[in-house]
């Protein structure tokens, strides 16, 4: 999603481009009225067409700037600004799909941060919303190009991770894992994590089996004590 800075420059870019646009056709305006209609030239003829050029421009700048935006409310999370629970599905839904067709093969990998109830509780919600831009800014960095990672809901984040097993999504779930253990936040210090991982079976799985093994994982990684790594 764009911030206010880059929405800024773009409206920017999108006036200037327009006024010049305007001033050229403007020039050809003048041009076309004393040469070929043969009107006599005032002053009128270059500035209201120039003057309603730019404020077309303005107001189409407008609508595009608010139209990337709205675009990059629908895909993200506003908070943490990765993608978001309902566009991740379609990610999922697409990888499915590419594995049953023409074979390969893919994990997820879900987690959470332990007793993040008590972050907001103790230091509040603007430093537990730090804390969550923090984690993703620490995963995003750890992960590949080509995973997807999204906030599901809360403290819970899920990554797709395609072209890996669950031997190499363990490995990265444990890697990410340490990383957030030995993270020192602002205010709150070290907190920890719990992981659960789970590989696509195109023969078994669906969409749903697939999450619900991965949040079972979890679950496990919880019971066991938190801040590990479960399979499911």
């Amino acid at each position: 999603m764009d911030t206010e800075i880059e929405s800024k420059n773009k409206l920017l870019t999108y006036v200037i481009y327009v006024s010049l646009s305007c001033f050229f056709m403007a020039f050809l305006n003048v041009i076309h009225t004393i040469y070929v209609l043969k009107i006599e030239f005032s002053i009128a003829t270059f500035i209201i067409p120039t003057f309603a050029g730019l404020l077309f421009g303005l107001l189409l700048a407008q609508i595009k700037v608010l139209s990337t935006r709205l675009r990059g409310m629908a895909y993200t999370d506003s908070l943490t600004h990765i993608y978001n629970r309902l566009h991740f599905a379609h990610f999922l839904d697409a990888q499915i799909d590419k594995v049953k067709r023409y074979g390969g093969k893919f994990s997820i990998i879900f987690f959470d941060l332990d007793h993040f109830k008590e972050v907001n509780d103790n230091y509040g919600h603007l430093t537990g919303d730090d804390v969550l831009e923090k984690i993703t800014d620490l995963v995003s960095k750890a992960n590949r190009n080509a995973d997807i990672f999204a906030r599901y809901g809360g403290e819970e984040f899920i990554i797709l991770t395609p072209e890996t097993d669950l031997n190499g999504a363990l490995i990265h779930a444990e890697r990410l894992r340490h990383d957030i253990e030995n993270f020192n936040f602002e205010k709150v210090g070290h907190i920890t994590s719990s992981f659960g991982v789970a590989e696509f079976n195109a023969e078994k799985d669906s969409v749903d089996d697939l999450l619900a093994r991965a949040d079972k994982a979890l679950y496990l990684a919880k019971e066991y004590g938190r801040n590990r790594v479960e399979k499911a």
